[in-house]
């Protein structure tokens, strides 16, 4: 009786890590898209002049928005390796995901309004 309470417990928990994890993929898969969106002219101005419900973001902040695509989408470098590349894409997503207050392209700003902006929708 007690090996099967605590195989339950232990399947109840594994379901319970990866609906986490599917959640944290998700939330990567949504970041994705706004900062794709961020490319588009008229999200752009929309996000300039906060039409249509979005915050308003100055020039500077949208640059640094562009620079962190930069950091998370880097341009393929063929002398290096593939996952070499993106250990350091990877490690600032993980800081989003985590919420962690680590100045990135100068601001802290861009961990809030996308991790909350991703988490809003």
């Amino acid at each position: 009786m007690i090996q099967k309470t605590i195989k339950k417990t232990a399947r109840r928990e594994q379901l319970m890590r990866e609906e986490a994890e599917q959640k944290r993929l998700k939330t990567v898969l949504e970041l994705q898209f706004i900062l794709d969106k961020l490319g588009d002219d008229e999200v752009r101005n929309d996000l300039k002049q906060g039409s249509n419900g979005v915050p308003v973001l100055t020039e500077e902040e949208l640059t640094m928005l562009d620079e962190f695509y930069k950091l998370v989408y880097p341009e393929r470098d063929m002398n290096m390796r593939l996952s070499e590349q993106y250990e350091q894409a990877s490690v600032h997503l993980w800081d989003l995901l985590e919420g962690k207050e680590k100045p990135v392209c100068g601001t802290t700003f861009w961990l809030k309004f996308l991790f909350y902006g991703v988490e809003d929708h």
